[in-house]
């Protein structure tokens, strides 16, 4: 949990509480350069990108570290939009994030039987444990679930319709959603395929190689969670 010193820039379990303090500076188009104190987490929001599409679009490595200096790719910026009139807007979930979220997601995941450190790194993967986050696919909150998910997932799993712009209600059945791939797949990578690409494709295909980062990634953060006792 700690701060950023002078050498790297961990994905540590503050990183994200940080990130409203931090400023961006973008590099040349088409490249950011690391600073002190950035994130993967604010990087993205910086350039409206999902945080795993950042992450596809990059070589890190370690995915849970990343270097002042290091030079990250991110998309060109787009042309200025034309002039619209606004359409109204759908309510945007609650900004609830850091420790707050993450108590939110351990209650969840363990009322479902799955470790703690599992659902915590889907949530940190997918959203930096912020309710608020938004994907440009409309996928919502902490566990970045996409609304017709909720839809038929709620029903299906947890018995109730649920609200995905709440906290409670976006962890709960993300977790629900995570026992069932183990359940099905009894292998915790495949149900992390499962959870990103669906799971008929994974019965199918097994993982992508477009999603072998994703699941790789989590699996580390999740080791590393464990290891830190987080």
């Amino acid at each position: 949990m700690g701060h950023l010193k002078v050498a790297a820039v961990p994905l540590g379990l503050a990183a994200v509480v940080l990130l409203l303090a931090l400023g961006t500076t973008p590099a040349a188009a088409g490249q950011y350069i690391v600073r002190p104190g950035d994130t993967l987490w604010s990087i993205s929001q910086s350039h409206h990108l999902d945080l795993h599409r950042l992450v596809a679009m990059n070589d890190f490595g370690d995915p849970n570290l990343i270097h002042p200096g290091d030079r990250v790719t991110v998309p060109d910026p787009p042309p200025p939009p034309a002039a619209t009139i606004a359409a109204p807007r759908a309510a945007a979930p609650a900004g609830l994030h850091g420790a707050a979220a993450k108590a939110i997601i351990v209650a969840a995941a363990r009322r479902h039987g799955l470790n703690p450190n599992f659902a915590l790194a889907v949530s940190f993967w997918e959203s930096g444990w912020n309710q608020s986050a938004v994907s440009s696919t409309g996928a919502v909150g902490l566990m970045q679930i996409e609304p017709y998910t909720g839809a038929w997932a709620g029903p299906a799993f947890l018995g109730r319709r649920v609200d995905l712009n709440n906290a409670t209600d976006n962890a709960e059945l993300g977790s629900a959603l995570l026992r069932h791939y183990l359940e099905v797949f009894d292998d915790p990578k495949l149900a992390l395929a499962a959870y990103y690409q669906g799971e008929t494709a994974t019965r199918k295909h097994g993982i992508y190689p477009s999603s072998r980062r994703y699941v790789d990634g989590i699996w580390a953060l999740r080791n590393r969670f464990q290891q830190q006792g987080a």
